[in-house]
């Protein structure tokens, strides 16, 4: 069958159906060409399987930590076959009814099943199908990162796909790295039950948080059970048994541990080798992402690329909106659109939630800007003591002298949702004192914001005292 597309995407994740949707819209013929899922990572294998049993983690959880307060509600055993049925049936859901169906009523939209590789710069072969195409979109994505550990190839080791498809929860796990996916994971399965163990090459958690919040979240999580060790230089591993057993060093103690599974959660591989870029033309940078400017252009005419194949911040919106940036470009090179991440919010999906938008105090002056930083515990918001939760906090950078927000982190129950007021508050350049004026929900925790950006507005003079006495009434 011949196809003569106007845009030809490579991918059919949520990076790939942003740009694909708009320049659909615009009138565009697009084929987008998938290998596997519609939906891609987020939807099959990521976000969705993965909150759907953090979220039920939270609720076994709870239901536990009741006991507490009076809730006398006895947790059994979780039901595996149950939880596993119903991560699979969100997966089928959301990718039927927000890409199947999709697909199905967008008109010129199309999708063809099958592996694609450029042969040149607008060459590229399906099967045996080959496409030319003026206009060419690299959406292919990332997937977990593997290194080549002595005797990993020997044992039954699991990424953060793989994990996911297990049929149960294992005894015990060791997790080497200390990062998102790591944390996400290891509170799940330490909250199944499980017996973690957290391994980290760094000296920290979340290096890209604020050290006040991250040590929190790791008494938070020694506090439930889990196990961590820093500053891991991991030597080799092996199958003993029906246990995994690392080898490892920390300064100069050598270390043996042995869990039933080992995982890996040391980042993200972009979906980049195999698909002839160097046929294309398409420079990639040493960690093999694809080089773009600004505009999401690659080094070669007529090809654009988004999403995580080139590199972060590795969340979807990120590449939803970088898709739209390159297709805006690409329907209309005239626009010259850019995109600045600076103003696209992150979260952790753990129990306290982490979240953060903008640049930090350090960030700030790296760029000119004379910034001050203040920060509050989350023990000064009321709400937290209403839900029996008070350790997070939130951190504010706003610029000295005209108070304007440039950044907030947060660790704080549903940080992901509230996350979003401090972005809009970037966004449109408001200041510490219009978040500190607005009226908030009480208690609510999003009122921990507003106590920030009050902080912030007393110390850098910006309150005259008719105001601050109204608003801390």
């Amino acid at each position: 069958m011949p196809y003569h597309p106007d845009i030809l995407i490579l991918g059919s994740g949520t990076t790939a159906f942003a740009g694909a949707r708009l320049a659909a819209a615009r009138g565009a013929r697009v084929l987008m060409i998938e290998q596997s899922h519609l939906g891609g990572t987020c939807v099959n294998w990521g976000c969705i399987p993965s909150k759907t049993l953090i979220d039920k983690a939270e609720m076994y959880h709870a239901a536990r930590r009741g006991m507490n307060w009076g809730l006398n509600l006895t947790a059994g055993r979780p039901d595996c076959k149950t939880l596993m049925a119903l991560k699979r049936r969100a997966v089928e859901t959301v990718r039927e009814t927000h890409y199947e169906l999709e697909l199905e009523n967008t008109p010129n939209l199309e999708v063809l099943r099958g592996h694609a590789a450029f042969l040149s710069p607008h060459e590229v072969q399906v099967g045996s199908d080959i496409i030319r195409c003026p206009k060419i979109l690299i959406a292919t994505g990332g997937t977990p990162r593997v290194v080549q550990i002595p005797g990993l190839n020997e044992v039954a080791y699991l990424t953060s796909y793989s994990a996911l498809q297990l049929p149960c929860f294992p005894k015990s796990i060791l997790i080497l790295g200390g990062g998102v996916i790591a944390l996400e994971m290891g509170q799940m399965f330490s909250r199944f039950g499980t017996r973690v163990t957290i391994l980290e090459r760094g000296p920290v958690l979340l290096s890209e948080f604020d050290i006040r919040l991250t040590s929190q979240f790791q008494q938070i999580l020694e506090a439930e059970g889990v196990h961590f060790l820093f500053n891991v230089e991991t030597d080799r591993v092996e199958q003993r048994g029906n246990e995994v057993c690392l080898h490892a060093r920390v300064g100069a103690e050598t270390l043996e541990l042995c869990a039933e599974r080992l995982m890996l959660a040391i980042g993200t591989t972009p979906v980049s080798e195999g698909i002839g870029l160097e046929k294309a033309g398409v420079q990639t940078l040493s960690t093999g992402f694809i080089r773009v400017d600004r505009q999401l252009r690659t080094t070669a005419p007529g090809i654009w690329a988004a999403g995580d194949v080139t590199g972060a911040p590795l969340i979807a919106p990120a590449g939803a909106r970088e898709a739209m940036t390159a297709m805006e470009n690409m329907l209309d090179p005239a626009t010259a659109s850019t995109i600045d991440h600076r103003l696209t919010p992150m979260a952790v999906f753990v129990d306290p939630e982490f979240a953060t938008v903008g640049m930090s105090r350090l960030t700030a002056e790296a760029n000119g800007i004379q910034a001050l930083e203040n920060y509050i515990d989350l023990d000064r918001v009321p709400k937290a003591h209403v839900m029996g939760d008070r350790q997070g906090g939130v951190l504010l950078c706003a610029e000295k002298g005209t108070g304007r927000v440039l950044g907030v982190q947060m660790l704080v129950p549903r940080a992901a949702d509230i996350i979003h007021e401090a972005t809009l508050a970037i966004r449109f350049n408001l200041s510490v004192v219009d978040l500190a004026t607005t009226v908030h929900v009480y208690p609510s925790i999003s009122d921990g914001l507003r106590l920030a950006a009050q902080d912030n507005a007393r110390l850098q003079g910006l309150l005259d005292g008719p105001v601050m006495a109204e608003i801390t009434k």
